[in-house]
């Protein structure tokens, strides 16, 4: 097998399983992927997944990464929060919505963390298309729901004081109805408490 064929045929994807590569070409040899990552040609992120080392430079390749590598999943928590601009800091950490079971990889272009729900919460994410890429990302209502869904400490208005959240950001940008809707399928009585606690803080009353 000739690298430059085969670097031509999985460019474009960013990242390629084993399962990309048998579709190709059934008789693949897999010698050659040790082969290449020896000479660096080839990034094993993990298991049977790879990627070339000029292909994950930005956010949006990462995004993609996540959504790939751990099926199904969307982006969310505190990784979505500052996509929104809802948090100031930034996070080092890819963190994802599964309905699989949680998982936690540190990869030689990042560090992919996923936390599991019931299949009926998982819903509430979009697929959003950024540089010629399409990853799914929750919205920001089911954002800040899956924060007070894995958060059940954040019960009163101090403790979310510590969240240095972006009250005109989260203003401008949510749909409350939606939000509304959200809380009513998913039917907690915790959880809606925790959300007036919120919504107070955030002077949405």
């Amino acid at each position: 097998m000739n690298f430059q064929e085969f670097r031509n045929t999985f460019h474009s994807q960013k990242v390629f399983s084993t399962g990309d590569i048998a579709k190709e070409w059934p008789d693949f040899n897999y010698v050659n992927l040790v082969n290449w990552q020896d000479k660096g040609y080839l990034l094993k992120l993990r298991n049977t997944w790879y990627a070339f080392p000029d292909t994950l430079k930005s956010k949006s390749d990462l995004f993609l990464l996540a959504n790939r590598i751990h099926k199904p999943s969307y982006i969310s928590l505190e990784t979505a929060l500052r996509y929104y601009n809802f948090i100031p800091e930034s996070v080092f950490s890819i963190i994802s919505i599964t309905t699989a079971k949680p998982a936690e990889w540190q990869t030689l272009v990042g560090h992919f963390v996923y936390r599991s729900v019931q299949p009926r919460l998982f819903f509430g994410y979009q697929p959003v298309e950024k540089q010629h890429l399409t990853f799914n990302m929750a919205d920001p209502e089911k954002t800040l729901l899956d924060l007070l869904y894995f958060n059940p400490n954040l019960t009163d208005i101090p403790d979310f004081e510590g969240l240095r959240l972006n009250r005109e950001e989260i203003t401008r940008r949510l749909d409350l109805a939606k939000l509304t809707n959200y809380l009513m399928h998913i039917d907690s009585p915790a959880l809606k408490k925790r959300w007036q606690a919120l919504k107070k803080f955030l002077e949405l009353c």
